[in-house]
């Protein structure tokens, strides 16, 4: 019985001291939180995002066709804005921040330059959702297996970060569409080399020439359609490609080099 009774109190213990600390926990996120994470500190970050964007980090033939003003939340510095800017070009998605300062840094130091760029193709995935607690209006971004990004709206700028991501999927839409049309297209041309092809004979021909005009050789003809020579009759309906893949043929022979005689000199 005492046993029992001591079991109780140290689980009741254990107990009490979960709660304890989730308690503090979840008080430390919310101070935190009250205290830091409203405070978008700018101070000329989108500014100076702007500068690095046409400073020469646009490609050749590349232009601007989007941009909102964004921010993000990293986990080495949650409580602090990345502040910059998410922008569309016609080749890609970048976002260009500026890193929140440290205090304990000179004031005179050049800001951290956070860049992020993301390839408009098929592999491009946008997930629009509300970021960091629910608080900002977002996007999720990734590229193919690589780790995904967040960026949020800044205050007043949700209705550009929509277009943003409008334009993007309309591009996206086309693109995945224009695979598909490729993907059918190659599937239907593949159909067709596979398919057998037939040839009538005509006056004048043989069966060699024939075999050159289909890229094969007159003994895979022959094997074909099971004749005991290369004679052919008008009209015959030779098989000149089975059904498949049309074979790879053998490398001719290199040509030898003629042999070049050498006069012999006057005799002194």
């Amino acid at each position: 019985m005492r046993e029992s009774e001591g079991l109780y109190r140290w689980f009741r213990a254990v107990k009490r001291a979960i709660i304890g600390l989730f308690i503090v926990v979840v008080g430390i996120m919310v101070i935190g939180y009250a205290v830091f994470m409203r405070r978008v500190d700018a101070r000329g970050a989108w500014e100076a995002a702007a500068r690095e964007l046409n400073g020469g980090m646009l490609h050749y033939g590349e232009h601007v066709e989007e941009y909102a003003k964004a921010f993000q939340r990293r986990p080495s510095d949650y409580y602090k804005a990345s502040n910059g800017l998410l922008v569309a070009t016609n080749d890609r998605v970048l976002f260009i921040g500026i890193a929140p300062s440290d205090k304990l840094e000179n004031e005179d130091a050049p800001p951290t330059i956070l860049q992020y760029e993301f390839p408009n193709d098929t592999l491009l995935t946008l997930k629009q959702q509300r970021l960091y607690f629910l608080t900002a209006h977002g996007v999720q971004i990734s590229h193919g297996r690589g780790a995904p990004q967040e960026f949020a709206a800044s205050p007043g700028n949700e209705a550009a970060l929509d277009a943003l991501l409008a334009k993007v999927d309309h591009r996206l839409e086309a693109q995945r569409a224009e695979a598909v049309r490729e993907t059918q297209i190659r599937r239907a041309v593949a159909k067709v080399i596979d398919e057998p092809i037939y040839y009538v004979v005509k006056r004048g021909d043989a069966i060699s020439s024939i075999a050159s005009r289909f890229d094969t050789t007159p003994e895979v003809i022959q094997k074909l359609n099971h004749l005991p020579n290369e004679k052919v009759r008008i009209g015959a309906q030779l098989l000149v490609k089975a059904k498949g893949p049309r074979p790879v043929l053998p490398p001719p022979p290199p040509a030898r080099a003629p042999k070049v005689k050498v006069a012999a000199g006057p005799k002194i």
